[in-house]
């Protein structure tokens, strides 16, 4: 009888930690929405990472002058390549408005707001395997604003 009940009890633990592993449920929701006129275009991202670099530049006319440039960049992590979200970038050469946001789907962490203007694509990754396939876009940025906050 305790052969069984342990046996049972064994087949049911598995059962169970399949039933867990299997769920693809994310407890963090990433998203980028880009604004094109009065149309909107969303796609789920796996991760986005954020930089923001001063660089000093001479000034072109000789002159001992330096001008400081903030340079704004996003690091766009998919499963796939999304194609709607890659002809906005690729139609708005001058750059699109939008938003990254992170949300919480257990409604524990806020929420954070990444908003940008004149986002344009600065390199462009797509990789495909037999049983793998991910896209990075690096976006290149004129501002941002991070949950309210103006970088500069």
């Amino acid at each position: 009888m305790n052969k069984n009940l342990f046996t049972l009890l064994v087949i049911a633990c598995l059962f169970v930690s399949s039933l867990t592993y299997g769920q693809d449920d994310k407890r963090i929701k990433i998203e980028i929405t880009l604004k094109e006129g009065n149309k909107t275009t969303k796609a789920v991202l796996r991760s986005a990472t954020f930089s923001f670099t001063k660089s000093s530049i001479a000034a072109a006319d000789g002159s001992d002058k330096t001008e400081v440039k903030n340079n704004y960049y996003f690091s766009l992590d998919f499963e796939k390549q999304d194609i709607a979200l890659l002809a906005v970038l690729m139609k708005n050469k001058a750059g699109v408005d939008g938003q990254i946001t992170m949300t919480d789907q257990f409604g524990k962490l806020p929420t954070r707001k990444f908003d940008f203007t004149k986002g344009r694509v600065d390199s462009l990754s797509d990789q495909l395997t037999a049983d793998y396939t991910s896209a990075y876009i690096s976006l290149l940025c004129d501002s941002l604003i991070i949950d309210g906050v103006k970088i500069e």
